[in-house]
């Protein structure tokens, strides 16, 4: 188990303004921890559809966590919702959809329990 480096912990009322509050939040503390600029630009997507998932689909209030450790960062969302997060296929003309399955292609493992969705991003650090 790699030991675990600085966090970031954000609660908030459902509410779409939230989503780029997020994004901005996540890429100020992956800078602050001196993510790799490749790696920081995933995982702020990912905070992105995360949250936006678990303001949509989520109920009550929703918990954005971000932890960086050596080599992997986690970004970990949870809301009420006991139904977990799922795979769906959208068509070529749908609006939704997409979210899970961009994460699923873009990290390096995720899982949702219903409550909690989390994935994870390894990348290689490097010394100043």
């Amino acid at each position: 188990m790699p030991a675990v480096g600085p966090s970031c912990r954000a609660a908030f009322l459902p509410d779409l303004a939230k989503v780029g509050e997020m994004r901005q939040t996540a890429r100020a503390f992956l800078r602050r921890c001196r993510v790799p600029e490749p790696t920081a630009e995933v995982v702020v997507l990912a905070v992105s559809e995360l949250v936006t998932n678990a303001v949509v689909h989520g109920r009550g209030e929703v918990t954005l966590q971000i932890t960086v450790s050596a080599d992997v960062v986690r970004v970990s969302v949870t809301d009420h919702n006991p139904a977990p997060a799922v795979l769906k296929q959208a068509g070529p003309d749908g609006e939704s959809g997409r979210g899970i399955r961009l994460v699923d292609a873009i990290s390096d493992a995720w899982e949702s329990s219903g409550k909690e969705t989390w994935c994870e991003f390894r990348y290689a650090n490097v010394a100043d």
